[in-house]
């Protein structure tokens, strides 16, 4: 293992690359020679500091953006999925929907869409803001971060500021005639 190559090409590195490193530098651990282990131990290391560096980059640029900015940016890097796409624009079409009517808007069963909006708030929650706390459990709420939920009802609502972040690229409520 040429560490030296390896260290400096790891900012380039794509999510996945990254993750075929530390994945043979972790294979390399378990079952390298001395000379493997302590290379494979460089190249984690210096991998976690490149990523906290990067959050904390990310961090400081997006504090001192509007809601709606975020927004935008989370959808745009890395950009939106057929299924992301699904669950907001089902949200969208349909505000005041409990997750079973947004689900079978979907064509889905049971509540997938909580659950799939609820990993996708998740995984952009670093371009994001944080989560509110659940009432429901001792957790965050990662739906809660773009959809406001009424209890009462159990109906989810887009908030404004995650509507006017997806007007900004495109994405709007279908217009009803």
């Amino acid at each position: 293992m040429n560490v030296e190559k390896i260290l400096a090409g790891l900012p380039s590195k794509t999510p996945a690359e990254r993750r075929a490193i530390v994945d043979n530098a972790e294979r390399w651990l378990r079952t390298g020679t001395t000379e493997q282990r302590k290379s494979a131990s460089a190249v984690v290391s210096a991998l976690e500091g490149i990523e906290k560096q990067e959050a904390e980059t990310l961090a400081q640029h997006v504090a001192g953006l509007p809601k709606a900015t975020r927004v935008a940016e989370a959808f745009n890097d890395p950009p939106m999925t057929e299924t992301e796409r699904a669950v907001v624009q089902a949200l969208l079409d349909h505000p005041h929907s409990t997750s079973t009517a947004l689900t079978e808007a979907l064509g889905w069963r049971g509540q997938a869409w909580h659950l799939h909006f609820g990993t996708m708030c998740f995984n952009r929650r670093a371009r994001l803001w944080p989560a509110p706390p659940s009432e429901a459990r001792d957790a965050d709420f990662y739906s809660g971060i773009l959809a406001d939920f009424e209890g009462d009802t159990s109906s989810f609502t887009i908030n404004p500021e995650a509507a006017a972040g997806f007007a900004a690229i495109g994405i709007k409520a279908a217009k009803v005639d």
